[in-house]
């Protein structure tokens, strides 16, 4: 699994945008941003370049700006942030299950039965 930076709530919704939208310019996620937070296209500039450092952004040169996109799927995000945070608190496997079912209280029925599918493939795995 890659490693990535921790990130920040802007360099998140940035992501998040890019997720929606594969391809974004400063100006275009600046022009979803703004009605949101107040920010300047200067802002979402310097949020672009953390994020292609941090190398979760690919970028392409159109014109005279960039063209982004976001090169680390959601899910890929997520699942290192949920590991990172269960090794920083060095947990038993019970509280590790207790954290995942605390979190799971504010998650739909859908997502529920997502992950009883994914244990139960997992379980078959580890019995072959």
């Amino acid at each position: 699994m890659a490693n990535y930076p921790n990130l920040g709530k802007l360099e998140v919704r940035v992501l998040e945008y890019l997720w929606a939208n594969p391809d974004g310019t400063a100006k275009s996620i600046h022009h979803e941003l703004n009605q949101e937070r107040g920010i300047t296209v200067n802002t979402v500039q310097s949020t672009l370049e953390r994020l292609y450092r941090k190398k979760l952004l690919s970028r392409r040169k159109h014109s005279h700006s960039f063209v982004y996109s976001a090169l680390a799927s959601k899910e890929a995000v997520l699942g290192q942030f949920i590991n990172e945070m269960l090794e920083r608190f060095q947990s038993n496997a019970e509280l590790n299950v207790a954290a995942i079912l605390n979190a799971a209280e504010s998650i739909d029925q859908k997502a529920l039965d997502i992950l009883e599918t994914e244990i139960q493939r997992r379980r078959l795995e580890d019995k072959s």
